[in-house]
């Protein structure tokens, strides 16, 4: 029996390898306890401000290695980078560099710090019965725009908004009475209100999934009040909200 090529054996071996990306991780501080697989890990580009306080808890190199022969994707090596995070009990990415393939590199490569955000999110605790009971006492007081609405987000459909005025130029806030996502939880703020010019006129900060802050203005609809709409950017549906 003849012995075939070690070299023809080798390189299916070496091909498949390259197939392959590298992750390098650099601890900055202790990591925390883990993430659930289905928790969001958030990724902020360089250009973009991370919209809450944080602290590095680590940075990670994702890139390819010399035996690398296929370029792999964009969307593979952020997935790897965000369940790493989730390893290291991070809350989000911060992209500081990312590198296409090129002739000298055939993947992408992208450089993410691990970031543990070092707030806490506001949150009034109150069921959705206290809340209930809460409308019910002060019926005759309450504004418009208090009560309980359905929305056509599917993260966050319900939620309350009541007064509250704890913070300056704010009237009301909008709490999350359910949700889908690990990262939120029931009582979170969702929206910042204050009253607008004119009767039935709300203006404030509407906080997406990642938490960023979208300015938003709108008028109630209807005679009692029924509905609002918040326009999302020009690409996309706007989020109506009805009153249950």
């Amino acid at each position: 029996m003849s012995m075939r090529n070690p070299a023809l054996l080798l390189f299916p071996v070496l091909l498949f390898a390259g197939c392959t990306t590298v992750a390098k991780y650099e601890a900055k501080t202790a990591a925390a306890p883990a993430k659930p697989a289905d928790y969001p890990i958030y990724i902020y580009t360089k250009e973009m401000d991370v919209p809450r306080p944080f602290e590095i808890i680590g940075t990670m190199r994702v890139g390819d290695t010399p035996f690398t022969v296929m370029g792999g994707s964009l969307e593979g090596v952020m997935k790897t980078l965000q369940q790493n995070a989730r390893q290291k009990g991070a809350d989000a990415l911060q992209l500081t560099h990312v590198k296409s393939p090129s002739f000298t590199s055939a993947n992408y490569n992208a450089d993410a710090n691990f970031l543990r955000f070092t707030d806490t999110w506001e949150t009034v605790s109150l069921s959705e019965e206290e809340l209930r009971a809460y409308f019910r006492a002060n019926a005759q007081t309450l504004d418009p725009i208090e009560g309980i609405w359905t929305g056509t987000d599917p993260a966050q459909s319900r939620i309350g908004i009541m007064k509250n005025n704890s913070k300056r130029g704010r009237d009301f806030i909008a709490l999350i009475l359910n949700t889908q996502n690990p990262s939120w939880r029931s009582g979170d703020k969702k929206m910042d209100l204050a009253r607008g010019e004119r009767q039935g006129v709300y203006r404030g900060n509407y906080y997406f999934d990642d938490y960023q802050r979208k300015g938003v203005a709108f008028t109630l609809r209807g005679s009692p009040a029924v509905e609002f709409v918040i326009q999302m950017s020009d690409d996309s549906f706007p989020i109506i909200f009805s009153r249950e």
